[in-house]
């Protein structure tokens, strides 16, 4: 007795797991990068907390955030557009054809 939600035809292919893998791992990149992104504006937005420090701990504290915040603007970005380059990539391909 077969259900009717199997297809006994046509089986998956070892391409069909391989796109399916692919576009998975870009949109976990996708998200990365906007988390990332995300992070970095919050970083970049928000002042300083400088009560209880000194005002060359301050400073230091500042520039610190300051280069934090750059980086992960950078690889937010960076996430984002190898993530959209290899979904691109794989839509673009298509479906194998069947024979």
């Amino acid at each position: 007795m077969q259900h009717e939600g199997t297809d006994t035809k046509r089986p998956a292919s070892a391409g069909n797991v391989t796109r399916a893998a692919l576009l998975g791992l870009c949109g976990g990149m996708l998200l990365g990068g906007l988390l990332l992104l995300g992070m970095g504006l919050k970083t970049r937005m928000t002042p300083t907390d400088c009560t209880d420090l000194s005002e060359l701990e301050c400073g230091t504290t500042r520039e610190a955030d300051q280069d934090l915040s750059r980086m992960q603007l950078l690889s937010g970005a960076a996430l984002l557009a190898l993530g959209a380059a290899v979904v691109v990539l794989v839509r673009s391909k298509g479906s194998p054809a069947s024979h």
